[in-house]
């Protein structure tokens, strides 16, 4: 009887393997390899504000909404994260997701903790303990990051590149 059941189990897990089924709470979880990201409505754009020297130099990160979609994420958090111990630290915790959304990071903070973790919330309530409802995940600032030597020449990059987006 035992065995049996235990074969039923595995033909049914075996199939919906076969079939791909995701379940109904698993998180979307994507990796932002790119200075520009794009997903359920979110637009990442990436860029380097430059300094004299690393420790003068900031890195930007624009969150912005597109409108494309119905508006389903309330809030994001941003982790700088080491990839070899782990360690975590919080960029921007738990902040009420607006149209356009601005992370900055100075430079040399990508030394040890390389990695980002974007996480989306669909409410705003119950940060950090709920799920997120989408992660976009950096192994560090995108080669594809440009460089600017002016704020104004940054913020000009920003908005070009979302209007390319829109046609």
């Amino acid at each position: 009887m035992r065995t049996r059941f235990l074969a039923a189990l595995t033909t049914i897990v075996l199939s919906l393997m076969a079939w791909n089924v995701t379940p109904v709470y698993a998180q979307m979880e994507f990796h932002g390899a790119d200075s520009f990201f794009e997903k359920e409505g979110i637009v990442i754009l990436w860029a380097i504000l430059k300094g004299s020297t690393e420790e003068d130099s900031w890195v930007y990160m624009k969150i912005i909404q597109t409108g494309q979609r119905p508006v389903s994420f309330q809030s994001f958090g941003v982790e700088a994260v080491d990839p070899f111990s782990n360690e975590k630290a919080w960029v921007v915790k738990g902040e009420t997701l607006k149209k356009e959304n601005s992370v900055k990071s100075i430079r040399v903070s990508f030394r040890e903790k390389t990695a980002r973790r974007v996480y989306f919330y669909e409410t705003s309530e119950g940060f950090p303990r709920a799920k997120p409802a989408m992660t976009v995940y950096y192994l560090g600032v995108p080669d594809t990051a440009p460089e600017f030597m002016t704020e104004r020449d940054l913020e000009d990059y920003f908005e070009k590149a979302f209007v390319r987006l829109k046609k």
